[in-house]
């Protein structure tokens, strides 16, 4: 049994290395890559819910970008009842008065109205709807992404290959307060970096990707969202029914920073983003967490016991599992962009972060098992039921506790 244990843990630990190592080839190919000019007008989409310093400055940091063309930007969040709304609407507009790039637009709210889509599809589509006919790309960044100036013109230079038919960033979780739910939640966000390229699993993340604006009709993407819960997956499926690829951007990484995360909110969080990919479709990304980091992480647990009271010395290579598995995220980082290697912050946060590296694979691996026996997520104060990719049903607001 010993045998099988350690061959078992070490197969899928140098299948996590290769993951590793082709990411790191696939950044080294496309840094090296040159493209000509291409700079259409774009829109970006920036939907919002609540508000805080941090979602301030993202904001700003959207009007300030490098494009070398015309832009503009429409942030959009929802109203609330007939005379209420979130509390970004304000912020929003007084941040929009100083740049004529900016407009804001109120949602109506799904709820009040009996709408059959998640908030944020609804919010996307009243911004979509809003576009002028001269608009060529669009681009969408969640209110918590932290980007850089070149954002904007990094998602769209690879646009100009047809063959492409969206681009998408990643993002990068920097806890802020080292409480152990946070750092297991910047793992388990951050490695995913390493399952995008410009392979066929590639997928789409809502926070930060572009997509020509004719990719809207020829994938029917408002007809997937009419009735959807998620934006993203749906525009995964949209560029693959079209026969294009999904071209990941190494250097395009929004940081989202954390604090004082709790279990309970870290683990609603990775649930319900496992829950999406496993409703939605997605099933070799799920099954690929689901087969690779479960058995290897309960194989190391069960180890431990079996060492330490039945003294089985044939057990002690599992142990180095771990180990390895902590270094070898240090070294995925080595494949980040120069500009967050560079800053001492994020180092040290890196070099904490890293250290439990072995428990967010369990998390991975449990959330996947989770999704199998779950149906229903919690996003922004509502319940949803997903049904498919294109369907779910609204159950209506999650009560806060008193």
């Amino acid at each position: 049994m010993a045998s099988y244990f350690i061959a078992t843990a070490y197969f899928f630990l140098i299948l996590e290395i290769l993951l590793i190592a082709q990411s790191f080839l696939y950044a080294r190919r496309e840094r090296r890559t040159k493209r000509p000019d291409y700079a259409p007008k774009a829109a970006i989409i920036a939907p919002h819910y609540g508000w805080d310093a941090q979602t301030e400055e993202n904001a700003k940091r959207l009007l300030d970008q490098d494009y070398a063309g015309n832009y503009e930007v429409l942030f959009v969040t929802h109203a609330k009842g007939k005379s209420d709304y979130d509390v970004s609407y304000p912020h929003l507009l007084e941040i929009a008065e100083k740049y004529p790039k900016a407009r804001v637009l109120l949602a109506p709210n799904i709820i009040d109205n009996s709408l059959p889509r998640s908030q944020k599809v609804q919010n996307l589509m009243t911004a979509i709807s809003a576009f002028p006919d001269d608009v060529e790309v669009i681009a969408f960044v969640d209110a918590d992404a932290t980007i850089q100036r070149n954002w904007l013109t990094l998602l769209v230079q690879p646009l100009q290959d047809q063959n492409i038919g969206a681009t998408v960033g990643a993002r990068f979780y920097v806890p802020h307060t080292f409480n152990f739910a946070s750092l297991v939640e910047a793992i388990w966000i951050n490695f995913q970096i390493v399952l995008q390229g410009d392979h066929p699993l590639a997928m789409i993340w809502g926070g930060s990707n572009a997509i020509r604006r004719e990719l809207l009709e020829e994938g029917r993407v408002l007809q997937r969202w009419h009735n959807a819960t998620i934006e993203d997956h749906n525009l995964t499926h949209a560029v693959r029914e079209v026969k294009r690829k999904i071209h990941f951007v190494p250097d395009c990484i929004a940081m989202t920073h954390t604090r004082n995360r709790t279990w309970k909110q870290m683990m609603e969080f990775t649930n319900r983003q496992m829950i999406m990919t496993f409703r939605m479709g997605h099933t070799t990304q799920w099954a690929s967490c689901l087969l690779t980091f479960l058995p290897k992480a309960l194989i190391v647990l069960v180890s431990i016991p079996l060492l330490i009271f039945y003294f089985d010395r044939r057990l002690l290579p599992v142990l180095f599992v771990p180990f390895i598995e902590i270094q070898s995220y240090r070294i995925f980082t080595l494949n980040l962009p120069r500009w967050l290697r560079d800053d001492p912050h994020i180092r040290e946060a890196i070099r904490i972060t890293s250290l439990v590296t072995p428990i967010s694979a369990l998390v991975a691996g449990l959330n996947a098992l989770y999704a199998l026996f779950q149906n229903q997520i919690v996003w922004g104060g509502v319940r949803y039921e997903i049904l498919s990719a294109t369907k779910c049903r609204v159950l209506g607001r999650v009560k806060r506790k008193t």
